[in-house]
């Protein structure tokens, strides 16, 4: 028996091994190095986004009949201005944001969770990069850029569920069922609030992408409008995850409230 106890503790050895490559390369700097590159890439992609909708909205003012002239002038026009007004007004929730992370301190009794979940997205990353990497020799420009986004959004992830402090998620035996339960509920809500610069910014960039290729794909109108459309998304995305998350956050309150009255 000694035997077979030898070769499974080897076998737990080497998963440890791999275990603490997937956290090396998860690990917290690198994420800081993310936000820190979204974060001054950020204010090109606005200027970009904002331009990019005035010259696509006039070439198509330009080539358009006069029912459909009569619509897309005003967007070329007007366009711009509201998404940078969006833009203005998602930086006023950058802070308010962070605050909703920092006031907001979540308890789990183990990490046994965040270490299953946080392996299986380290396995979806790759599987989304190979899938990525395939289509480029298919000639999918589309399915190259999706499956690259699921596989950064697959280590983003990663990146939370084996650095929960970021979270501010903490691991303690003092947890209760009821406190990891609220833990695990809001763990996606928080990392909405938490990455929502970098989502806004893929966001925006998707829509900006769409728009430009509207010019040269047989669907140019809707494209167009379709670009329009992920852009506004995509500056909105700060206020409506701030939104979301004080509403959902309100019934976690609520419970956690009614846990401390049974603790005390």
């Amino acid at each position: 028996m000694d035997f077979f106890d030898n070769i499974l503790k080897n076998i737990f050895i080497f998963f440890d091994k791999v275990l603490f490559f997937f956290q090396k390369i998860t690990d917290i700097k690198h994420v800081k190095k993310i936000e820190s590159f979204f974060n001054k890439a950020n204010s090109f992609l606005v200027i970009v986004s904002a331009l990019l909708i005035l010259i696509v909205g006039l070439y198509f003012n330009s080539k358009a009949s006069n029912y459909r002239s009569s619509s897309i002038l005003p967007i070329a026009l007007l366009g711009p201005l509201v998404a940078l007004f969006l833009s203005y007004l998602s930086k006023k929730f950058d802070n308010a944001c962070e605050n909703l992370i920092s006031s907001n301190k979540t308890t789990l009794n183990n990490e046994a969770m965040l270490t299953f979940g946080g392996v299986f997205s380290v396995i979806f990353m790759i599987i989304f990069s190979i899938a990525s990497i395939a289509s480029i020799f298919n000639g999918k420009l589309i399915m190259v850029l999706m499956f690259a986004a699921f596989a950064f959004f697959s280590y983003l992830s990663a990146a939370t569920q084996f650095n929960p402090s970021l979270l501010n998620l903490e691991v303690t035996k003092k947890s209760s069922s009821g406190e990891d339960f609220v833990a695990l509920f809001s763990f996606n809500l928080k990392s909405s609030i938490f990455f929502q610069k970098i989502i806004s910014i893929i966001i925006i960039l998707l829509g900006t992408l769409i728009l430009f290729g509207s010019m040269f794909t047989r669907y140019k109108y809707s494209n167009f409008y379709s670009g329009i459309g992920w852009i506004s998304f995509g500056f909105a995305y700060p206020i409506l995850a701030y939104i979301t998350f004080i509403i959902f956050n309100f019934f976690n309150s609520l419970f956690l409230s009614l846990l401390s009255i049974k603790k005390s």
